[in-house]
C-alpha cells in the first residue's frame, strides 16, 4: 500500500511540504516526492545515502540546493 503523507523542509529561510509517497519494491522502498510538478524519485545506495532516481531531465528542472535540502531532511528522518 502506497501512503502520502507531507514531507517538511526548510531551504534558505523558506519552511515547504512536499507531498511524499512510499512505494514498497520488494524488499526495498522508494520516495516519490513531487517537486515544482515533477516527481523526484529518491532511493537508499549502500551507503545508507539517498539518491536521486527519476525521469529524463527532470532532476535539471528542479533547483540543485532544494534538492540537497530534501536530501539532508530524509537522512535526518
Amino acid at each position: 500500500m502506497n501512503e502520502t503523507m507531507m514531507l517538511p523542509v526548510e531551504h534558505r529561510g523558506t519552511a515547504y511540504e512536499f507531498p511524499l509517497t512510499i512505494v514498497t519494491l520488494g524488499y526495498t522502498y522508494q520516495l516519490h516526492v513531487q517537486i515544482e510538478g515533477k516527481t523526484l524519485i529518491f532511493e537508499m545506495d549502500d551507503q545508507h545515502q539517498y539518491r536521486v532516481l527519476s525521469q529524463a531531465g527532470d532532476v535539471k528542472e528542479v533547483n540543485k540546493s532544494l534538492v540537497e535540502a530534501i536530501v539532508s531532511t530524509l537522512q535526518s528522518l
